[in-house]
């Protein structure tokens, strides 16, 4: 039997597991902005630079230029 108890329990769970995979990535974002010397406009052109590599060798199209 589905009771409100039952309810809030659910969404406690599901807010207590957003929690922990939030403070997770900002965990791993603090650290990888820390392996970049602390500058995280070079950790944005590291993650760019990746994200072009990863389009080349997956052969995606290139994306639309806007404009």
């Amino acid at each position: 039997m589905f009771t409100e108890f039952t309810a809030q329990a659910q969404v406690q769970q599901q807010e207590r597991e957003l929690t922990r995979t939030l403070e997770r990535r900002r965990v791993a974002a603090e650290r990888a902005i820390e392996q970049h010397g602390g500058d995280r406009l070079a950790l944005i052109a590291h993650l760019a630079r990746e994200g072009r590599r990863a389009r080349r060798t997956t052969g995606s199209a290139p994306r639309p230029v806007a404009g």
